[in-house]
């Protein structure tokens, strides 16, 4: 068939021409018109506020257009055309796409089926405003399906797309993807980069998006100059380009991602702060020019460097690494004996890695649910704004996507005061751009590179485990809406599914198949495991149901899911395609899996209403009568697939009541393990007491392998051992004592662990007596080090767990469909009884140490209970905050808290007395006690710099004139206060501050209580300043009294908690935040300096000899 000629006329109806009928010379030119877009060149172009409908094509054409075949052949150019100014090879393009929601002429005047709306049966005509379904290309009244005009007029833009609401949730075309290229190159000629336009600018930002994801991480934190802000500026730019539908929009995201690698790279192993900013400087100005090509140029010298470097590091030098910026997690895995590895990418892993992530599947409607979705209200996501993405940022950790930006980095970006304006300007875009994703339809092609993700192969020896690690901004965002929405999801998915963020939603599981087990009507529990379920999970399914259950999530998850996304072998140049399941790296991958499968467990619900059934995530179980639960794994069977969910016989194991009966269990359930000893479930374990037991001994062996690791750590850097035993080690087992009963005996071996090599490890405590042990055991609040006895606290841990989801478990043993609101109110008192119980029982051991430990170590304890005075044990030892002991310094703390002799302390001082830690931190000679009045002085000036104004340290006090005094009162004309400063209580007002550091166990302090004895100190100071300062100075006076064991006296407490919330409301900073920060870093210098009175240098006086009468002396001997 001849190629038609077209012209164009408005949508309005008017019949008039926009354009000219296309000439055959112009085809020869190389210039091609195409349905809605008028004559195609560099300067011809629609208007784009008009709706351009073409029309042109006979009546007898029109009717030999029988299929797809001819339509393309109809509207197609010849083979080789392109698009005049923008390249784009168009012979293989289905235009039938690109026309999408338009009609010709032709179609009008024939009036066949087609052109009936589907909802109101009359015909759609050229003089209303009709939209026709991208997927089943049916037509609809825009009054039909309540299309605003607005709305309207926005889906004109070729970019988005429109679905009937049968089609909603379902992919679009398999060609829809070409098509949103091939309209996002007809605007190439409008992208301007720097220096770059059109082609070449394309080109090079594809370019270098390519080479940056095979790069290693290798960047540098962006620095808090004018480097730094500008640098957020043009990440803020970019945003800004994408949410206001900027030139530069169909790139903004992948420049983004290509800004951190190409301007943060760091430019050598051991640069330094000022090599970084003045790096970054040269290539933003490098940046603006747009000379991507320079850039990558000097990227792929410095990864070249990287590469050549082939040593392995130390692990213990990681692990301080990390651990010094916060890392725990990471860190751990660097003295763990067994340490996960990845295997290298070879044939037969890639081989393996395309087997778990399968093509996509099409819609079982059986398997879904019916209905409309909803379109939620734009205003819930409001919440969505610049202080949640602060918050989300800093609450995100892991390592780097493909572009190589980790949390870390983009925390800082997000979430640093340092950047000012920029940065609050920043996270507002970032918030922005959430809400565009949350509420629009968005293109792929326009947020596929958020959406890609760097696959890893864990080895699971054996097997593999694909590992996906997401964009650090994609989990960012994701963050934020589970945030916002999590109540939906827990109302879409709880009881039965309690993966939907619900609290408590696994312990509350495994307490519910354990009481199933029990029940005596149980005559066996099926534990299933699926086959790679979260890879395998029917995508379109999936997003039918959330759009059902959870309309609110269903915008989002659309846009990230909705067509495929890639995976990234870095180094390989390796793509592979998520078409199926959940996507890797996703944080709200959980919430969209527990959605996605909620069909499925109504199905088995209604099938087999009498097996009572739970699950988290992919892990379900099911219990009952034999015949019930057989029925229900059958239906499982049946309907699964249908779903994604594939069970797996060969790892699907049944416990039976009656050993005797396992012969014939296992003819019922072939192929599935059947056991009357029981099976591990979540973690945790369901059986009998014996097996249990064997359990529980496997994981205790595991869990002293990981203790011995830490003290291994310990030998070297103890501080950073303890906080990663701290904040990691211990958790292993709390889950286990909160979800199995009975198991207090059986822990006793990480108890004998802990003190026999952790403690000493940690504190250079060789011989650890039973009394020093129950020391220890206590919360760094009450005196302790926090070291728990897991044998003590088992029971407390499990009963505290089954109190606070007592409604949670009785929902899913009920195995009740409606949905779970959980009581606030009810789980908040159950917290709330459960703190008090630990507290209490942690009193009355303490009250037990203290009536058996003796006067000494009783008063020791009294001091480290004071508020404050543990801050510098729980801080985690962070490089960026000064937080650092060393070896010796971390164990000398240990021991002056409970007051234990250090090794290598000489017994005399060189002042003449007996040397011990009391009198070291007494004795003056060497200058040690100024030192640490002048360090806190100093330390506290600093703090008043930032919030208060003319700060002066050592003020001299006006001289006395005839003021009346009172007694006690200084009176010398040159008497001089530690520190002044204006604006503290109220503007202008002068306030004045003396410090004082006391040793609580100096013979003067010894015998008083502490508070009486802080009280004596206080009063001492106002006796003698107070008056002065408010008569003669008209100012304010406190005296700020500290002990060397870290306690503050009341009006220095008062006075730090005064001083936090200036620097919150001068530093935009959450108030308990600073407040913490403030005790930490006055804990740390005072501790340092108490370190340096013990262990400094001493020495008698020395005889200089400019005070000699040599003279007098006789140098003769007779």
């Amino acid at each position: 068939m001849p190629l038609p000629r077209y012209n164009f006329r408005s949508r309005s109806g008017s019949g008039e021409s926009n354009s000219s009928t296309l000439a055959e010379n112009n085809l020869e030119e190389g210039v091609v018109t195409v349905p809605g877009h008028g004559f195609l060149t560099s300067d011809s172009l629609a208007d784009d506020n008009e709706v351009i409908e073409p029309v042109g094509i006979d009546t007898e054409s029109a009717k030999d257009i029988d299929s797809q075949d001819d339509i393309q052949h109809a509207v197609t150019p010849p083979s080789g055309l392109r698009i005049q100014g923008c390249g784009t090879q168009v012979s293989d393009l289905s235009i039938s796409q690109v026309l999408g929601r338009f009609r010709t002429l032709a179609d009008i005047n024939e009036q066949n089926s087609d052109d009936v709306c589907t909802v109101c049966s009359n015909i759609c005509c050229g003089e209303e405003e009709a939209i026709c379904c991208d997927k089943c290309n049916k037509w609809y009244h825009c009054q039909c399906v309540n299309l605003s005009s607005l709305e309207y007029s926005r889906l004109n833009d070729p970019q988005l797309t429109w679905f009937c609401s049968g089609c909603e949730s379902q992919q679009s075309s398999p060609g829809s993807t070409q098509v949103t290229q091939f309209l996002l190159d007809l605007g190439r000629e409008e992208i301007v980069f720097g220096s770059l336009g059109g082609l070449d600018a394309i080109n090079a930002i594809n370019s270098a998006y390519d080479t940056i994801c095979n790069w290693r991480p290798n960047v540098f934190l962006t620095p808090s100059g004018a480097a730094g802000r500008e640098f957020l500026r043009i990440i803020k730019n970019l945003l800004d380009e994408f949410n206001n539908e900027g030139p530069l929009k169909p790139y903004a995201i992948k420049l983004i991602l290509i800004a951190g690698p190409l301007l943060l790279q760091k430019p050598s192993a051991r640069s330094k702060s000022k090599d970084h900013v003045e790096a970054l400087s040269r290539r933003i100005d490098i940046w603006k020019e747009g000379c991507l090509s320079d850039l990558l140029r000097e990227g792929k010298t410095i990864q070249k460097k990287l590469a050549k470097s082939k040593s392995k590091p130390s692990p213990l030098k990681v692990f301080s690494n990390l651990m010094g910026k916060g890392q725990i997690s990471a860190a751990l895995k660097w003295v763990s004996s067994n340490p996960s590895s990845t295997l290298p990418v070879d044939d037969t892993v890639i081989d393996i890695l395309h087997s778990k992530h399968p093509s996509a599947k099409p819609m079982d409607a059986d398997c879904t649910f019916e209905g409309p979705i909803e379109v939620p209200d734009p205003i819930l996501f409001n919440s969505i704004d610049g202080t949640l993405v602060r918050r989300a940022a800093k609450l995100t950790r892991g390592s780097a996507g493909p572009s190589g930006m980790d949390a870390e980095s983009w925390g800082r970006i997000l979430g640093s005061k340092h950047f000012r304006t920029i940065g609050t300007g920043l996270c507002d875009s970032l918030a922005t751009f959430i809400r565009i994703l949350a509420t629009q339809d968005v293109s792929h092609d326009l947020i596929a590179p958020l959406l890609a993700s760097r696959l890893i192969p864990l080895d699971k020896q054996p097997g593999i485990r694909p590992i996906g690690i997401g964009e650090t901004l994609r989990r960012i965002a994701g963050k934020c809406l589970a945030m916002v929405l999590k109540s939906d999801v827990t109302a879409a998915t709880a009881p039965l599914q309690t993966c939907g963020g619900i609290e408590g939603g696994v312990e509350s599981s495994v307490h519910a198949v354990r009481e199933m087990y029990q029940d005596p009507t149980t005559e066996c529990v099926l534990l299933v495991d699926a086959a790679n379920a979260f890879n395998c999970l029917n995508r379109q399914s999936a997003l039918q149901n959330t759009g059902v259950l959870c309309p609110s999530l269903h915008q989002y998850l659309k846009n990230i899911y909705g067509e495929p996304s890639d995976l990234i072998l870095r180094g390989t140049n390796i793509k592979l395609s998520s078409a199926e399941g959940t996507t890797q790296g996703c944080n709200l991958a959980m919430d969209f899996y527990g959605v996605g499968i909620m069909k499925l467990i109504n199905i088995l619900k209604e099938k087999v209403p009498l097996c009572r059934n739970s699950w988290f995530a992919d892990d379900s179980a099911g219990a009952g009568k034999t015949e019930d639960v057989k029925s229900w794994w059958d239906t499982l069977q049946l309907y699964g697939p249908r779903v994604g969910y594939f069970p797996q016989p060969g790892k699907t194991c049944l416990i039976i009541k009656d050993p005797a009966k396992i012969d014939y269990f296992k003819s019922l359930f072939p192929g599935i393990h059947v056991t009357a000893e029981g099976s591990r479930y979540l973690g945790s374990f369901i059986g009998t007491k014996s097996a249990t037991d064997n359990y529980v001994n496997t994981k205790v062996k595991e869990w002293i392998n990981d203790i011995e690791d830490i003290g291994q750590a310990a030998a070297s850097e103890p501080q950073f051992a303890y906080s990663a035993y701290y904040y990691g080690v211990m958790k292993k087992w709390t889950y286990l004592m909160r979800t199995t009963p009975d198991i207090c005996n059986l822990l006793t071996p990480i108890e004998r662990a802990i003190k026999s090599k952790l403690i000493p490890a940690l504190t250079g405590i060789t011989t650890v007596s039973e009394t020093l042990r129950d020391v220890f055991s206590l919360s760094p609040k009450s005196g302790g080090l926090g070291l728990q006895n897991p044998a003590e606290i088992s029971d407390t841990e499990y009963n505290c767990s089954k109190n606070i989801n007592e409604d949670l478990i009785q929902a899913i043993v009920e195995n009740s469909l409606d949905p779970f609101l959980p009581n606030i109110k009810k789980i908040s008192k159950a917290k709330l009884q459960s703190k008090k119980t630990k507290t209490e029982q942690e009193q009355q051991k303490k009250f037990s140490i203290l009536n058996t430990c003796g006067e000494e170590l009783g008063r020791q304890i009294a001091l480290a209970s004071e508020k404050g005075a543990s801050s510098w044990l729980t801080s985690l030892p962070l490089k960026s905050c000064g937080f650092i002991l060393s070896k010796q310094e971390f164990h000398d703390s240990i021991k002056i808290r409970y007051n234990i002799k250090l090794d290598g302390l000489s017994n005399d001082c060189a002042c003449g007395n007996r040397n011990s830690i009391d009198h070291s931190l007494i004795c003056k000679l060497g200058g040690y006690t100024s030192l640490r009045h002048n360090h806190l002085r100093d330390t506290l000036s600093n703090l008043l710099d930032v919030v208060c104004k003319d700060v002066v340290r050592e003020p001299p006090l006006l001289p006395i004139a005839n003021e009346d005094l009172p007694r006690g009162t200084t009176l010398k004309n040159d008497a001089r206060l530690d520190i002044s400063c204006r604006g503290f209580y109220t503007p202008l007002d002068r306030t004045f501050l003396d410090v004082r550091v006391l040793h609580p166990n100096s013979p003067s302090n010894a015998k008083k209580p502490l508070a009486g004895m802080y009280k004596t100190h206080e009063n001492e100071k106002k006796s003698k300043y107070l008056q002065r300062v408010v008569q003669v100075e008209k100012g304010n006076f406190c005296p700020f009294v500290m002990s060397t064991t870290g306690g503050l006296a009341p009006e220095a407490s008062c006075f730090v908690q005064r001083l936090s919330s200036k620097l919150s409301q001068k530093l935009s900073q959450s108030y308990s935040n600073v407040l913490g920060f403030v005790r930490r870093k006055i804990r740390f210098e005072l501790l340092k300096t108490t370190l340096m009175s013990v262990r400094g240098y001493r020495k008698s006086k020395t005889v200089f000899i400019s005070e000699l009468d040599l003279n007098l002396l006789n140098f003769y001997v007779n």
